[in-house]
């Protein structure tokens, strides 16, 4: 299990949990209604009903639960929401630390711990509201993953925050949460006698083996063994498992599931990958070279904030996959070179420092906010050729450079299938009507670029998505309506534990 160095929050006056000898009862589903409470703007549509007697984000899990129940269908991201609230109503760090991991984590592996919930609720569980769902799953996440938070404190907290949802719902979460806490058995290391229905897995080879089946039999059910020990839902499974086979569907999958690492690309303006990984050593921060032999991996349970080497501007997060787009562009000194989808700058960033800061980067986004972010990063970097640009003035800009772009980057939008430990609520969202959506718009913004690009001008595509209609077909797509332009190299990783996923395509005008 996760061994999290944070005080035990929301603790300080616990009641010990009575035994219970009885199956649990049923719980209050989707048609029962209770009384409203007052919650910030962006939560209070998934909240009418709710009765409390403190605002439930106040404390860790309770702001926890309303992250998860604002984001339960994938539309809004967990950090952001989390950010929102602290800016609102800030938790002491300890408390704060807490609801973040509850929140992500949660979010990351709720499949799974709705089925082990499930498996011990007698009744309909998919008709239970998705509120009394996540409180269930908060409890086992903390019975399972959490190794500071007592099995007590995992238990007595989630029969506080249920008594608010109705009659009878604080004593079947106490009944399921005592009943997962007694069949679950040690954390250990998995070898392959060990028995997968009863083996729940954690990070790498780790997890939790039970002292009872508590998953399907991947002999006989494979796909839903999948769903359930490793939570996704079954469309994405069922396209995996077609596309890629068995062996590396289960790759996929474990690359999901699991806490990312944190990768750092070495500012090539300031230090190299040796001298960073010394000073980060000289830190106390242990770390390894990546498989492309630039990055470095830090698998420790730290945030870039922790870093310092990151403040001071000497490296900049981004996984070793998100890096290959700009490789196989190649951005060389004195180029003029456009971000469509620049984001928070990342890639920008990176471009700059692959034209040694010679050259001009614009670095556009159709949210003009995230645009400060690209200057700050920027500036800590010591990076001077990044400007932004407004996409509604944008074409203005390229005049004023008095030249046609070099390269044009489009990072497009995507179903972030790649990169599903990163952004774990991403697997809600994904279904055919969200691929078809997410394909037009990419399309539209290729065209864009086609529209700004010179007659020596390069375009890199890229994705963080698995989906072959975003990718390969999306480029083929392309060139079969611009025939004046072909593919010169393209690039598809699949995740792995130390990198995420996804695609680059560099097109070219023919000769």
């Amino acid at each position: 299990m996760q061994c999290l160095a944070f005080a035990q929050p929301d603790d300080a006056r616990l009641s010990a949990y009575q035994p219970c000898n009885t199956r649990p009862p049923t719980l209050g589903h989707k048609t029962h209604r209770t009384q409203t409470h007052c919650l910030p703007p962006i939560f209070s549509a998934k909240f009418q009903g709710m009765s409390t007697v403190r605002p439930l984000e106040s404390t860790a899990r309770g702001r926890a639960v309303a992250v998860l129940v604002e984001s339960y269908d994938g539309q809004a991201l967990c950090h952001d929401l989390l950010e929102t609230l602290q800016r609102e109503q800030p938790l002491g760090p300890a408390d704060a630390g807490l609801a973040a991991e509850l929140a992500i984590g949660v979010s990351r592996r709720r499949i799974t711990c709705e089925h082990l919930a499930a498996k011990y609720y007698r009744g309909r569980w998919a008709g239970l509201r998705e509120s009394i769902r996540v409180v269930m799953a908060v409890g086992v996440y903390q019975l399972c993953w959490l190794d500071r938070v007592p099995d007590y404190a995992a238990v007595d907290q989630s029969v506080r925050l249920m008594r608010r949802y109705g009659k009878g719902t604080a004593a079947t979460a106490n009944a399921i949460l005592r009943k997962i806490a007694e069949v679950r058995g040690e954390t250990i290391t998995r070898t392959v006698d060990t028995p997968p229905r009863r083996f729940l897995p954690l990070e790498g080879d780790r997890g939790v083996l039970f002292n009872e089946d508590v998953f399907p039999d991947p002999a006989r059910k494979p796909l839903d063994y999948l769903i359930a020990a490793y939570g996704y839902p079954p469309w994405l499974i069922e396209r995996w498992h077609r596309l890629f086979k068995s062996e590396l569907c289960r790759q996929v999958c474990e690359a999901g599931s699991q806490r990312p690492p944190l990768v750092l690309r070495p500012n090539r303006l300031r230090t190299t990958p040796d001298a960073l990984r010394e000073r980060l050593a000289a830190d106390g921060v242990d770390c390894e070279i990546a498989e492309d032999g630039r990055s470095l991996i830090i698998r420790a349970a730290v945030t870039a904030s922790e870093i310092t080497p990151v403040s001071e501007g000497l490296c900049q997060p981004q996984d070793s996959t998100a890096q290959i787009a700009l490789t196989l562009g190649a951005p060389t000194p004195g180029e003029f070179v456009i971000d469509l989808c620049a984001g928070s700058g990342t890639k920008s960033t990176q471009a700059a420092e692959m034209m040694n800061n010679e050259g001009l980067v614009l670095a556009a986004d159709v949210n003009e906010r995230k645009l400060a972010r690209v200057e700050e990063a920027a500036g800590r970097l010591g990076i001077g050729i990044v400007r932004t640009a407004a996409m509604n003035g944008l074409e203005s800009d390229i005049r004023a450079a008095g030249r046609s772009p070099d390269l044009i980057l489009v990072d497009a939008p995507c179903l972030n299938t790649g990169v599903l430990s990163r952004r774990p609520e991403a697997r809600y969202r994904a279904g055919h009507k969200a691929l078809l959506e997410i394909v037009e718009i990419q399309r539209g913004i290729l065209e864009h670029a086609v529209s700004l690009a010179g007659p020596q001008t390069r375009i890199v595509y890229s994705t963080c998505s698995l989906e072959r209609a975003e990718n390969e077909e999306q480029v083929r797509s392309f060139v079969a309506d611009h025939p004046k332009w072909e593919i010169r190299e393209e690039k598809f990783t699949l995740p792995t534990r130390s990198r995420d996923g996804g695609y680059a395509a560099v097109l070219i005008r023919k000769s």
